[in-house]
């Protein structure tokens, strides 16, 4: 089928489609984007919030009550597992939506003439008929068939493996029987699939499932994915809690039915109690939230994430393989002189030819699309009076091979002067072999080795007579800034232990400079090549980027292998990109890093983060969100453990002591799924602290729980706040005329009254454990800065109120309406594990003074105590 043949069968023109047309179809065929069925998806997720490690727990804890008949404990608990379960799926819902939106910001985009106007429009929206156009680097957004092309070659390595490029043409074809598929076909491009080199139009046959990309999207759409590590260890940490919650709850029923006279029913209801105190319910969907945040946190600085794994992941980074032009400098590439064969600073005209026909930039208007280097060339030659467009049009391209990363150069040939001639633009090293000579003239060298020596980027231009070899005609020289910021961002990385290799395209000396004058290293600059690279073993590799470093003229290849080897040493490596020859090192990478701005479709769809404003700065920023999403995650974690241990300890000293039950299980359920539930959710925004970018980066697999934080939380917080909640039970009975080794058979009526003041204890204690997990000074963590924070303690104490005093209500959950000046417990609960915890800071403090820190890790000296 023709070209012309092909628009005709869709029902297009060359001028593409009219909008209001598009709009029909659009609202025909539906979105182009591999859909998947929502629902059963949605149903999936919602299920799972009920049959998880710790809902299974609680399930069962209900099965004993109601075996035991203790109906109302039964029921209490059900009613706990279906209200967390929808809290939990409405927050992992919201968390999805706020990825979807982050997404959208760096969905693919795709140039397409609709109305006769070339425009830009989201891949979604395309239907078939639409006209597209695309060049290197774009991701083709459906399936199509070629209009027109030059120097078309296709990457199809997602559909067939193959990981060569493939040549396109949109002359017709005779199809061989068998050979119908889409990726066999040169006329058509399969949508997903991303244009190697070269330029073409294409009219849009199918979108959405129909496509090639749906079809496939058909197929693995029941497959999930492989479970993050954040997610693998909470996972873990949810067994071991079960685990120990059923052995403890096992434990309490055997001593109780073996040591005292307590009833089976009794006891019963006690292990539940147990279980019930130990089970963290508020976990799941508070990490869902915190994640979600720090996602969006992310985002407002500049770093849109798209898989939300790279949220906990680039927290753990321990390299950075960056680029050079556009992320530690200005990319406002500017020629700031050139100099001819013969040694003057006036280009001639044959480097004026070299540089606006080797070239593929096109004026529109007063803009200039295409490549940096290629529009700063192209004004360039604007600047000495030439119309670039009508220099083309004398001189017709008659062939050409787009820059390559391998080979470093441009070569086209175009008619001069009534007779083929190749024209060459690249680096001197790589353009040298091809000329007659293989050597710069003096005058060249020396300005070569001047411009690399400032930091400047260097092209040398080539020509000839096709046949007969290459001259050189001149070098250019381009000077591109260093970005504001970029200096205290690697001095950031410095303090925070993370390693900064620059892998460049440009030349050794070039790198060097730009190294140095952005303050990557500190005194002599470490630089090699790509091909000294390729001699080095891994071994000798692992050591040359054993510190900053710098890696010139590389190519696609060694960029992959610095990744791997850097991996193989236990390194977790973020890696920065934006052109076609990064997405293997970006998808190769721990956390791909896309450039949103110049960045390619290829390179931010093979990333993991794409920067807004294509900085390195921005990749520092993400990093320390990412730490402090790991710290927040830990702290709400110890939180509401602390509440677990206090509330498990009243059930203990009730079967072995002779005293009334100091706390029902509904009321330790009320601060689980209650009282806890926002502050918790306020830790998780809490704001990276100062200290967060002084320690060196943890590995991802560390325990969320780790041997520090599981003494402090297990021995003193939760201790302390039974204490403190224990205290109160007591002095309840006190004020009622009990006295120590008195009988409480006499006080029986105040008991439901005493437990309710243990709960406002161990209110009073969790409001304590907030301020005990923040950083900073007492007076920083005393602080409402955080606004989520007074959120969540106004909406704790509110909820107090309402336990207590709504009738019914109070007593549904075992609550009495005492006298309202026992709430002073909870402001007295507060203060004293305040102090408690003060005090444990100054002593942490002096035994650290006392302490050599030599020999510890720099993150364990620089965490608070």
């Amino acid at each position: 089928m023709q070209p012309g043949e092909r628009l005709t069968a869709l029902g297009t023109t060359p001028a593409g489609l009219s909008s209001a047309e598009a709009a029909v179809r659009l609202q025909q065929l539906g979105p182009n984007e591999p859909i998947r069925p929502a629902s059963t998806r949605h149903l999936r997720s919602f299920a799972g919030q009920f049959t998880h490690t710790l809902a299974l727990l609680l399930w069962f804890a209900s099965g004993i009550a109601f075996a035991a008949g203790i109906t109302e404990l039964g029921f209490a608990i059900v009613a706990v597992v279906v209200l967390n379960g929808a809290f939990a799926f409405i927050q992992e819902y919201r968390a999805g939506k706020v990825l979807e939106s982050l997404m959208r910001r760096v969905a693919v985009t795709a140039r397409v003439s609709r109305d006769g106007a070339l425009g830009t429009v989201p891949a979604a929206s395309l239907v078939p008929g639409d006209i597209v156009h695309l060049a290197t680097g774009d991701v083709i957004p459906a399936d199509c068939a070629l209009l027109e092309s030059e120097n078309l070659t296709v990457d199809l390595s997602m559909l067939t493996g193959e990981t060569q490029p493939v040549e396109r043409s949109a002359e017709p074809v005779e199809v061989p029987e068998g050979q119908m598929r889409i990726e066999s076909l040169p006329p058509l491009l399969p949508g997903g699939a991303w244009v190697a080199t070269g330029t073409a139009s294409a009219v849009v046959v199918a979108t959405g499932p129909s496509s090639s990309l749906g079809r496939i999207a058909g197929l693995v759409h029941e497959v999930s994915g492989r479970p993050s590590v954040l997610e693998r260890q909470v996972a873990a940490l949810s067994r071991v809690t079960a685990a120990i919650a059923v052995l403890a709850g096992a434990a309490t029923l055997a001593l109780a039915a073996s040591f005292t006279e307590t009833s089976t029913l009794s006891a019963l209801t006690f292990s539940t109690g147990i279980i019930v105190a130990l089970v963290p319910e508020g976990l799941l969907p508070t990490l869902s939230v915190s994640l979600a945040i720090g996602a969006r946190r992310m985002a407002e600085r500049g770093a849109a994430i798209r898989r939300l794994s790279a949220v906990e992941v680039i927290g753990s980074a321990t390299v950075i393989c960056t680029d050079k032009t556009g992320t530690l400098t200005e990319n406002a590439i500017t020629v700031k002189g050139a100099v001819s064969v013969d040694g003057s600073q006036r280009p001639s005209m044959e480097m004026l030819q070299v540089a606006a026909l080797c070239n593929d930039a096109v004026a529109e208007g007063d803009a200039i699309a295409g490549d940096a280097l290629d529009s700063a060339l192209l004004r360039w030659v604007e600047g000495f009076g030439i119309d670039p467009a009508a220099l083309r049009s004398a001189h017709a391209r008659l062939s050409g091979t787009p820059f390559d990363a391998r080979k470093r150069y441009m070569e086209v040939t175009c008619a001069i002067e009534g007779s083929p001639t190749v024209l060459v633009k690249g680096a001197p090293e790589a353009v040298l072999p091809l000329t007659s000579t293989g050597a710069l003239p003096p005058a060249l060298a020396h300005a070569v080795a001047e411009a690399t020596s400032a930091g400047d980027r260097v092209l040398l231009l080539a020509r000839g007579a096709e046949g007969r070899g290459l001259h050189p005609a001149g070098i250019v020289r381009f000077g591109d800034p260093p970005r504001a910021g970029v200096a205290d961002a690697l001095a950031a990385c410095r303090h925070a232990g993370i390693r900064v290799v620059m892998l460049t395209g440009d030349h050794p000396e070039t790198a060097r400079a730009v190294a140095r004058t952005v303050g990557m290293v500190q005194g002599a600059v470490p630089v090699e090549t790509g091909d000294d690279v390729d001699r080095m073993s891994d071994a000798d590799l692992r050591a040359f980027l054993a510190s900053n470093a710098v890696i010139a003229r590389v190519d696609p290849q060694q960029k992959l292998r610095v990744v791997r080897v850097l991996q193989s040493a236990g390194e977790v490596v973020v890696v920065t990109g934006d052109g076609v020859n990064d997405a293997p090192a970006l998808r190769a990478a721990d956390v791909g890093v896309a450039m949103g701005l110049r960045g390619t479709e290829v390179a931010k769809q093979a990333a993991d983060i794409v920067l807004a404003d294509d900085n390195f700065a921005t990749i520092v920023a993400a990093i320390e969100e990412g730490r402090s999403i790991r710290a927040n995650i830990r702290r709400f974690l110890s939180y509401i453990v602390t509440s677990n241990v206090a509330e498990m300890v009243p059930f203990l000293l009730y079967i072995f002591l002779p005293i009334p039950l100091p706390l029902a299980v509904i009321q330790a359920l009320a601060v689980d799924i209650g009282t806890d539930l926002l502050p918790a959710l306020a830790l998780g925004a809490e704001p990276p602290a100062p200290g967060v970018m002084r320690a060196a980066p943890e590995p991802p697999s560390r325990p969320l729980l780790t041997r520090r934080l599981g003494l402090r939380t297990f021995l003193f917080f939760g201790p302390l706040e039974a204490a403190i909640a224990l205290a109160g039970f007591f002095a309840f009975f006190l004020v009622e005329g009990w006295r120590f080794a008195d009988s409480f058979a006499p006080f029986e009526g105040a008991s439901r009254a005493a437990a309710t003041v243990t709960f406002l204890g161990i209110v009073g204690g969790q409001v304590g454990c907030l301020v005990a997990q923040r950083d900073g000074t007492l007076r920083q963590r005393l602080s409402l800065a955080n606004r989520a924070i007074a959120v969540g303690l106004a909406f704790e104490i509110g909820l107090v109120l309402v336990l207590l005093y709504v009738p019914g209500l109070n007593r549904a959950v075992s609550m009495a309406p005492i006298d309202p000046a026992w709430l002073l417990a909870i402001p007295l609960a507060a203060l004293t594990f305040t102090m408690c915890d003060e005090l444990r800071r100054a002593l942490a403090r002096a035994l650290s003074r006392a302490t050599p820190t030599s020999g510890k890790p720099a993150a364990e000296a620089a965490r608070p105590a």
